[in-house]
């Protein structure tokens, strides 16, 4: 194979000092810069039905694009399979794609390990030009990172917004809520009007750390749960739910479904549930959609990561895929497509995309001027779902919750968790 190579430019000094994690070591080997000779690589991901077609229509435009390249999706069902399938494989490295979807903290562990490939030099890398990188937004680049290493590209990305009955809005005259005290008011004027409840958080453990953003508090191992700002947060829900304006999914999963049968105003759930939401509503109403309400909001969705396993040319038409999905004519189409918000700065701006149809176009500019991420640090994936887990616990049984006593219990599981 006639392969031009030349040497990856090293990381600073600045980027490499205090690391604690090994990734893979990128610096010191031949980055191939162009591919000759017919390349496979195999992606995993665990996108479903309308998300697939577009994730195999971009794929393929890519292989079109680029003919000694040949993406091989495979889909792992759920992201719920495809940690357990990434936990399990990496014990045999040998038998990991070359790239996979990941939420960073499922990563935490095989980067520490070192297997997975540190993408700076690519991105650093003046053959391969990696187009405006800093044009991603930058909350997004941070949540990829470890230790200053680029390891993550961002992709299928989403944040919270407030999705709203805006036929019933006009009716009663309301305007959507900008903080917790007017969620708290308008929505007790839907209940005292209709006798449903105002609104409910689809995802129980993010509303319970984005509450303590708000309070200026971040869950991780140092933060005490049994803490007057958490107390705060579950009672915040718990008193709603009680009173009846609040209500949680539930057997219902999510509350697309409810609001969509308008048995409640509104929901807080992610802008990539906007295909859901539209199909749930029909013609039956208008809807309407605002950025979270409050100062904080958390920037969900995965990653794309390159397993250090794959060979030097794999490595290259990996980054070659990852650049093509993530250029501002693509991430258009993408989320145009899928509900899901574009990754770039340029495509959320763009024209195309304001006039794409998508409901949140119009509102995502303020929607993402506060997004933050949960640190990546063992045990967060464990301590994150175990937040959700306490708070569904208090809040099924509202009338017999001891808040005080679930604390306590959910502090000494953390102490397992964390250490």
């Amino acid at each position: 194979m006639k392969i031009k190579k030349l040497i990856a430019l090293a990381l600073s000094v600045g980027l490499l000092t205090g690391c604690s994690t090994k990734g893979s070591e990128t610096t010191n080997e031949d980055i191939v810069t162009e591919i000759t000779s017919p390349v496979e690589i195999t992606f995993w991901h665990a996108m479903n039905g309308d998300l697939e077609k577009s994730l195999q229509k971009l794929t393929d435009e890519f292989m079109e694009q680029n003919p000694n390249i040949t993406v091989t999706l495979q889909n792992q069902s759920s992201y719920k399979d495809l940690q357990q399938k990434i936990t399990a494989t990496v014990a045999s490295p040998k038998d990991l794609p070359t790239l996979t979807q990941a939420y960073p903290d499922w990563m935490f562990n095989p980067i520490n390990d070192g297997l997975v490939t540190d993408l700076t030099p690519y991105i650093e890398n003046e053959t391969l030009k990696f187009d405006n990188y800093d044009d991603i937004l930058a909350s997004f680049r941070e949540a990829a990172k470890i230790d200053g290493k680029i390891y993550g590209m961002p992709f299928n990305k989403s944040t919270e917004v407030l999705w709203y009955n805006k036929t019933l809005f006009n009716e009663l005259g309301l305007t959507p809520p900008s903080n917790y005290d007017e969620l708290v008011e308008v929505s007790k004027k839907i209940y005292e009007a209709k006798g449903i409840p105002g609104a409910g958080f689809d995802s129980l453990n993010t509303y319970y750390t984005t509450f303590l953003k708000t309070e200026g508090k971040t869950f991780d191992s140092s933060f005490d749960v049994t803490s007057e700002e958490s107390a705060k947060a579950v009672n915040y829900y718990l008193e709603g739910v009680k009173e009846g304006y609040f209500r949680i999914a539930g057997t219902d999963n999510y509350l697309s479904g409810p609001f969509g049968n308008e048995t409640i105003g509104m929901y807080i759930g992610s802008n990539a549930g906007e295909n859901y939401v539209k199909q749930g509503v029909g013609d039956k109403f208008e809807v309407g959609v605002a950025p979270y309400p409050t100062n904080a909001s958390l920037q969900q969705g995965t990653d794309l990561y390159v397993f250090s396993s794959a060979t030097a040319e794999q490595k290259t038409a990996a980054y070659e895929f990852l650049k093509f999905i993530t250029s501002t004519e693509k991430q258009i189409q993408w989320a145009s497509e899928t509900g899901y918000m574009p990754v770039r700065q340029s495509a959320i701006d763009s024209e195309e995309y304001k006039n794409s149809g998508s409901l949140i176009a119009s509102i995502l500019s303020d929607a993402t001027k506060n997004l933050y991420t949960n640190p990546v640090i063992t045990g967060a994936d464990a301590a994150y779902r175990e937040a959700g887990t306490v708070l569904e616990s208090v809040l099924a049984d509202p009338n017999n919750a001891d808040v005080t006593k679930k604390l306590e219990e959910f502090k000494s599981t953390l102490n397992s968790i964390w250490e």
